[in-house]
């Protein structure tokens, strides 16, 4: 990743970005444009977020598509973060960058918000990012030109543009500059009309009219913009993978012996699962994809759907081991890229488990298990109209009955129907058989949030009452925080 680099006086000097960096970049954002013409908003949001943590400048290729799409998002009703959303996404961390992340995940979901994108702006300066400061300075602008009074906001974007003005000055990018300050010039001289004997005001627009005059003089001479050359940075290689060890050599006589038996006798269901059983104890990838071929064929040549589902479960295992993996180096290393790099394996994990579930509910649409799997698939992804009758289904079986009602209830919340998910909750507490763990921790605060949006306050403070008299720090004193909110 970028480092930033900074000047004496202490100010974020303009990062570089490799070339590997925007090839991860990219791959997310090519992931986000495949969501977003799913209708998939809120995960393609999370893509290009992660997109921009390894290229934070790329403009065109991440930020001016994640625009494009909150405006999409807010035509289809899209629902606007709450105040647990922006506890979450603190827009004033210590790392700048990702509180300008933060801050744009937040616009993403309400781009109407100035605050949220006053937040993205004031971040981008702080952390050198001057092509997305230019890029977001005229949205800025442009909510200043609605403004009824005089406003904090419309000074401090001022001290800002114009403080990243100076720095592009100094760095010979006059036509930056230029743009910047003209910025600032028009935002003052929109306060000068809302209060035109502020004297203040009048001397802060004479001295940035005059900075104009002489910057614009030096691009003039210049007679071009300045090109931003960026040194590309050698990528180093990274080939940490650890090797599976070997088996026993008595588990690779085993193997040939199956194998044997299988070639005298290929059509007998008994000789192609002890096979298949054998390969799998030596825990070895290629033994594991051998084991996924031999009951691929099966599946060809006998039409017995078993076949492919044991091949779609090794299959499945092994996706989610190397999510596992990536997960344990991001928490060993503690790596932006590490920790990236398994959100990514993550979320191919879970398309993989759609994918399959989708299929076995089409063969086996009876079967209640199946659906609980697709539903919980599902949700994780943010697909609640299809998640709703999965869900709905596999509330049927009485070992996933909580959790169906607990999603179910959570998929009515974010589409905008509170007061049924409410009812839902309801249901799934007096369903509950475990009083005290976190199952039931979760539904109440779950249903104190539905409570809470339905507008029925009284039943809220009770639910949160009740959770924070079992656990009164729960999920890091959110409950408390909510109860604060409603009193």
């Amino acid at each position: 990743m970028a480092k930033v680099e900074r000047d004496a006086a202490g100010a974020a000097q303009p990062p570089e970005f490799t070339e590997a960096d925007k090839n991860k970049a990219r791959a997310w954002f090519k992931k986000a444009a495949v969501l977003r013409d799913q209708r998939n908003y809120d995960y393609a949001i999370e893509c290009y977020i992660g997109g921009l943590a390894f290229w934070p400048e790329a403009v065109e290729e991440g930020h001016m598509p994640l625009k494009s799409l909150s405006l999409q998002r807010l035509q289809t009703g899209g629902k606007k973060p709450g105040m647990m959303d922006s506890m979450k996404l603190s827009m004033t961390g210590k790392d700048p960058k990702q509180a300008m992340l933060n801050a744009e995940t937040l616009w993403a979901k309400d781009p109407d918000n100035a605050s949220y994108l006053d937040g993205v702006l004031r971040n981008a300066a702080k952390a050198g990012f001057f092509e997305t400061v230019k890029w977001i300075a005229p949205d800025v602008l442009r909510t200043l030109r609605n403004e009824k009074k005089v406003s904090s906001r419309s000074k401090a974007f001022r001290d800002t543009v114009v403080d990243v003005a100076q720095r592009c000055d100094e760095r010979n990018d006059a036509a930056t500059a230029a743009m910047l300050l003209e910025s600032a010039v028009e935002a003052v001289e929109l306060q000068m009309a809302l209060s035109p004997d502020d004297m203040t005001l009048r001397d802060e627009q004479r001295d940035l009219a005059g900075k104009l005059t002489i910057t614009k003089g030096k691009y003039d001479s210049a007679g071009t913009f300045r090109e931003s050359v960026l040194d590309v940075e050698k990528q180093k290689l990274l080939h940490d993978q650890e090797r599976i060890k070997q088996a026993a050599n008595t588990i690779d006589a085993l193997i040939a012996a199956a194998r044997k038996e299988l070639a005298a006798n290929p059509t007998v269901a008994g000789k192609i699962n002890a096979l298949v059983d054998t390969l799998l104890k030596s825990e070895r990838r290629e033994h594991e994809d051998e084991a996924i071929e031999v009951l691929t064929k099966a599946f060809a040549e006998a039409n017995n759907y078993s076949y492919k589902m044991r091949a779609d479960d090794i299959r499945l295992r092994q996706v989610a081991r190397g999510t596992r993996q990536l997960k344990a180096k991001a928490l060993e290393t503690a790596s932006e890229e590490d920790q990236q790099n398994a959100r990514l394996a993550e979320m191919d994990e879970i398309a993989t488990e759609i994918d399959i579930f989708r299929e076995r509910v089409k063969n086996y649409p009876t079967d209640l298990r199946m659906k609980y799997r697709l539903g919980a698939a599902l949700f994780r992804t943010g697909e609640y109209d299809e998640a709703i009758p999965a869900l709905q289904a596999a509330q049927g079986e009485p070992r996933n009955r909580t959790r169906s009602l607990l999603m179910l209830g959570r998929c009515f919340h974010e589409k905008g129907l509170p007061s049924e998910a409410a009812e839902i909750l309801k249901d799934a507490l007096a369903a509950h058989e475990f009083q005290g763990d976190d199952t039931q921790k979760e539904l109440l605060f779950r249903l104190a949030c539905a409570w809470k949006d339905a507008g029925v306050k009284d039943e809220a403070k009770a639910t949160l009452g009740k959770l924070l008299r079992q656990d009164y720090n729960y999920a890091d004193g959110q409950a408390r925080a909510l109860l604060e909110e409603l009193k």
